[in-house]
């Protein structure tokens, strides 16, 4: 459920603030190094525990301060939630005073950031498409999270045996990793689909032609990382020389990817930054449509210097988008670029100059 209230305490540039958040909108905007992508930092920390900037949460806390303290509220659901980073501590998490693990809060504040590196979905690695895919599926499916560690348990022990040549204990192991990696890839093909169906819905709304001219030729597919047409443990057997030539496990789930084709050409040699940019946001956006109406999910999506390589036009699209928004949306832009394209169609808005919250 996305939050409604939030206050921050010693965090980067914030001493201690505290704001109330639209269910719907949210726009921040400000100089660079006001604290635009502070305030969004501090936002996906509510569902992760972690930061989408930094590896190193110390490295958020104030100069000259001992640690940084968040506190979230969703009216909706009355949860609390508390984060606290020290110095040379684990970060801890409270919901409603109890202690928590990491991974629960995805669950009660589901949340997906667009940043710098996933402005370029359709060109990063394949391992960065699979976990933006899975972070869906892991907020939508509760068994999928023991199904994804089994496997990769599994395909770890695999790897050790190919590693030592182990080739009799091997063939025990794929029955066990086929079982896993079928189950595993089911999960995401579902998501796939269902993501895929919201993709081409948006566009429709959208319509977008007059501004890219390729919308028909645009191919997106899963690829299960084995032949889709066989069994993965047919695959396993068949590649056993070639894997233990390598070391390690050629097929499988963990080498599944999502592919995004122009008139058959990879789409990283056709797309601009910034249309690759617009169609990340929308393929992020699509599967957010599909938690909230095959779930009955509410996930907040942040977009971070939103105005960043998209020119006037492309903008215009994701205002757009904004008109049949359902879900919080929180962005940020240098500049408030956004207050001119308000109307009444937006009928849940909140605007904060950064440099004015104190």
């Amino acid at each position: 459920m996305p939050l409604t209230n939030i206050s921050i305490k010693h965090l980067r540039c914030f001493n201690d603030i505290e704001i109330s958040l639209s269910p719907g909108i949210n726009f921040f905007y400000g100089a660079n190094g006001s604290g635009k992508t502070s305030m969004l930092e501090a936002v996906f920390i509510f569902s992760s525990g972690k930061s989408f900037k930094s590896s190193n949460l110390q490295s958020l806390i104030q100069y000259e301060k001992e640690g940084f303290y968040l506190k979230g509220f969703d009216k909706n659901s009355g949860h609390i939630v508390e984060v606290e980073k020290r110095k040379n501590k684990s970060v801890s998490i409270k919901l409603n005073n109890t202690k928590i693990v990491t991974s629960k809060l995805i669950k009660k504040f589901p949340c997906t950031p667009i940043h710098n590196n996933t402005f370029s979905f359709a060109s990063a690695s394949p391992d960065f498409r699979r976990k933006l895919l899975d972070r869906s599926i892991f907020i939508a499916e509760d068994k999928f999270s023991s199904t994804w560690f089994s496997y990769y348990r599994t395909l770890k022990h695999r790897n050790a045996l190919l590693k030592d040549n182990r080739i009799s204990d091997i063939y025990a192991w794929n029955q066990k990793l086929a079982l896993e990696g079928e189950l595993l890839t089911k999960y995401r093909k579902n998501f796939f689909d269902k993501t895929l169906v919201e993709f081409k819905n948006l566009l429709n709304i959208l319509e977008p032609k007059n501004v890219f001219d390729f919308l028909n030729l645009i191919s997106i597919n899963f690829s299960f990382g084995w032949k889709s047409e066989n069994k993965l443990l047919d695959s396993l057997e068949e590649n056993l020389n070639k894997d233990l030539n390598r070391k390690t496990t050629t097929h499988g789930p963990h080498k599944s990817d999502i592919t995004f084709l122009i008139k058959d050409i990879d789409a990283r040699q056709t797309l601009s930054r910034g249309e690759q940019k617009f169609f990340s946001i929308i393929w992020s956006y699509a599967q957010h449509e599909v938690l909230k109406k095959q779930y009955q999910i509410e996930a907040t999506l942040i977009i971070d210097d939103i105005k960043s390589e998209l020119d006037e036009r492309v903008f215009d699209l994701f205002v757009e988008l904004l008109k049949h928004n359902k879900n919080q949306v929180i962005f940020s832009c240098i500049e408030d670029c956004f207050s001119s394209k308000i109307t009444s169609e937006f009928n849940e808005f909140k605007k904060f100059h950064v440099e004015q919250l104190g």
